[in-house]
């Protein structure tokens, strides 16, 4: 990233800031003022800026003189996926997948739309997809302070298990191990997430602990939006959760039942037309958006995912 000189379109400001000694917290920098990227701070400097604390808009300000600076390099962003602070690693991962996979993340939260809907995007060789990188990935599907904190009305700047969505479902398969593993999490909105991803994923091994997590969602519960979010999922395993379907149907409710039925119809004979979709709508109770919400899946939210905290294991 090149840096920026003070131009009318930066409208910055040029700014000189005092070194903080090692054994104290780097100073935030001014509030009321935007930066000319003199890079007065160094990269480590500025990543304390980042952490998660109680100085407001410390982090926004930091953040873009940070990956201007001519001292960033490739290797120093992958560090900081070690860092023991969890926003600095959040943050960091969202940068390099900035890299590592712009083409995936610039298609959004297209992810409902289903397993076809993903494709492998390029790599870039000097942002490789790591380890180390899909486990902070994984880690930001938990339900934590991001995008929105309210208690402290702060938060970061974007979604991260939105995001993770977007970048983890077209490597679940390369991945699936981390992926699986993650659906054991004390967490249940990391459960219910990493299942989604496997599911558009279609890593059918996955099928049976994705089942166990996102069946239960398909019953009449007090979840807003929850059986139109996970109906999709489960039908994008293919025909593999045939047998897990069949299992549930006899202790299933009205509408887990109803969709379970639309599952097993769908599953074996795919409908073709409009007037299949629509002789499908009789087994639809959930949404008035669409007549099939499984095949055709009805565009919906994950904010339902936060009413999981509160809720007892035997509920998520």
């Amino acid at each position: 990233m090149q840096r920026t000189r003070g131009t009318a379109a930066s409208t910055l400001l040029l700014i000189s800031l005092t070194h903080a000694s090692p054994h104290a917290p780097t100073p935030p920098l001014p509030v009321n003022c935007t930066i000319e990227f003199d890079h007065t701070f160094t990269p480590d400097e500025l990543v304390d800026q980042l952490r998660d604390d109680n100085i407001r808009h410390n982090l926004d300000r930091a953040l873009p003189v940070l990956l201007s600076h001519p001292d960033l390099t490739p290797g120093f962003m992958y560090e900081q996926l070690e860092h023991e602070d969890w926003q600095v690693r959040q943050i960091m991962a969202r940068e390099i997948w900035k890299h590592a996979s712009p083409s995936t993340i610039s298609k959004g939260y297209t992810w409902y739309l289903g397993r076809s809907s993903w494709e492998r995007a390029p790599t870039n060789p000097d942002y490789p997809i790591t380890e180390q990188l899909v486990r902070v990935t994984i880690e930001g599907l938990r339900d934590d302070t991001t995008p929105y904190d309210f208690p402290r009305r702060r938060g970061l700047c974007y979604a991260n298990a939105s995001f993770g969505l977007s970048v983890l479902t077209p490597i679940a398969h390369e991945w699936s191990e981390l992926l699986i593993r993650a659906m054991d999490s004390d967490d249940p909105q990391q459960r219910v997430l990493s299942a989604t991803i496997l599911g558009y994923g279609g890593v059918e091994s996955a099928a049976q602990r994705a089942c166990e997590i996102l069946l239960p969602h398909l019953r009449d519960n007090d979840l807003y939006d929850d059986a139109k979010f996970c109906a999709p999922v489960l039908f994008a395993f293919g025909d593999v959760i045939l047998p897990h379907l069949s299992e549930a149907l006899p202790s299933a409710d009205a509408q887990q039942r109803d969709l379970i039925l639309l599952l097993i119809k769908n599953l074996k004979t795919p409908p073709r037309t409009d007037e299949e979709r629509r002789a499908n709508a009789r087994y639809n109770t959930i949404t008035g958006s669409v007549h099939d919400p499984v095949s055709s899946p009805a565009p919906t939210s994950m904010f339902w995912l936060s009413q999981l905290r509160d809720r007892s294991p035997a509920h998520d």
